[in-house]
């Protein structure tokens, strides 16, 4: 693998996608509630994956999306034949997974506790999910400027960059 053939864009939305498949193990949810004959419960804590039914795999699609142009790029291997330019289709899919996220910080997902005031409080995981999202849109946005015809801006000027 040549990491001088990812250009700073792919690097942002790759690094973003690492991202955020780590922070979708991250607490996302907090759970207080009195039900019935247990009393409170307090402290309990949910991730991406406890929380989502179908939301998580969408989000999984576009962290490997985003992993796989980058490595892909790096290999070699970007296939020639795409619909669209590799860094278009990740800023879509970082853009549907902002709007995804944005959608479950502003309506949680209905907790399968029966019992009186059930408070679901956001945690840190979601507001790190929502920054890599934005990361993987900014990069995709970003390697979808830099590639014109397919070439980084180092391939264009003959494969070095210069330093300042």
């Amino acid at each position: 693998m040549d990491r001088s053939k990812i250009s700073f864009g792919e690097m942002v939305a790759g690094a973003s996608g690492l991202a955020l498949f780590i922070f979708m193990f991250f607490p996302w949810y907090g759970l207080k509630s009195e039900v019935e004959g247990l009393g409170d419960i307090e402290g309990v804590n949910g991730n991406a994956w406890e929380f989502f039914s179908f939301i998580d795999i969408l989000l999984l699609l576009v962290a490997l999306l985003a992993v796989g142009m980058a490595v892909a790029r790096a290999a070699g291997a970007m296939p020639s034949d795409l619909p669209a330019p590799a860094g278009m289709i990740v800023a879509v899919a970082g853009v549907l997974a902002v709007l995804l996220i944005l959608f479950r910080l502003i309506s949680a997902p209905d907790p399968d506790i029966t019992g009186d005031a059930v408070d679901l409080s956001r945690k840190v995981g979601i507001f790190l999910g929502l920054i890599a999202a934005a990361g993987i849109a900014f990069g995709g946005y970003t390697a979808m400027n830099e590639r014109e015809g397919g070439h980084s801006p180092r391939e264009r000027e003959g494969g070095h960059s210069p330093r300042v």
